[in-house]
């Protein structure tokens, strides 16, 4: 579980907590703020920076772990071509070397199926899976359900620990969350920009 502390607190792209192959795209920012609930300190907040096309550096302060502050970085590897091949990102959570786990090395996998049905959906059914060394989680994997086209259900499991979250995405930029992190509630807003 404390493998999953780093790497949820500095991932590229995000699920919930576990990072994804895609980067912030085509937006080149994005920022979630949040309360939680029953920790020492309640805030939380998230950056993912797209830099360049390939590149995305992350920063996190949260009151998991005493208001502390992480910053990681990721590399597109191969971008996902939609319905035909996964998007592959490489990445290190932790750079600084601030916490206990360490510095934590990853590589995240996502690719989305087509949402087909009676009424085919504007997004897709999100699959993301991964595998770190050192201070991030050994094994990580998580499912992006969309319920309609504007209401998704979200899962991930990493290292023994469940999290799972209701967005709800009021435009193309705006999203508000509601989340089961690590057994709190998180109550979020998601910019993109």
């Amino acid at each position: 579980m404390l493998g999953l502390i780093v790497l949820q607190t500095a991932s590229a792209d995000r699920l919930i907590e576990i990072p994804t192959g895609r980067l912030v795209y085509p937006e080149r920012l994005a920022m979630e703020v949040g309360v939680l609930e029953n920790t020492p300190h309640q805030t939380r907040t998230l950056i993912n920076l797209r830099v360049a096309n390939l590149w995305e550096v992350q920063g996190a302060r949260t009151g998991f772990d005493g208001r502390l502050e992480v910053y990681g970085i990721q590399y597109s590897v191969y971008p996902e071509i939609p319905g035909y091949a996964p998007g592959v990102a490489v990445g290190i959570s932790d750079l600084t070397d601030r916490t206990s786990q360490g510095r934590g090395y990853y590589v995240a996998i996502s690719y989305g199926i087509a949402a087909l049905g009676k009424t085919p959906l504007d997004h897709d059914l999100r699959v993301h899976l991964g595998f770190g060394a050192e201070g991030a989680p050994s094994f990580f994997i998580g499912f992006d359900i969309p319920l309609n086209n504007y209401l998704f259900l979200r899962a991930e499991y990493a290292d023994n620990q469940i999290n799972g979250a209701l967005a709800w995405r009021l435009s193309e930029h705006l999203e508000l969350r509601v989340a089961a992190i690590r057994q709190h509630t998180s109550w979020s807003i998601m910019i993109r920009l």
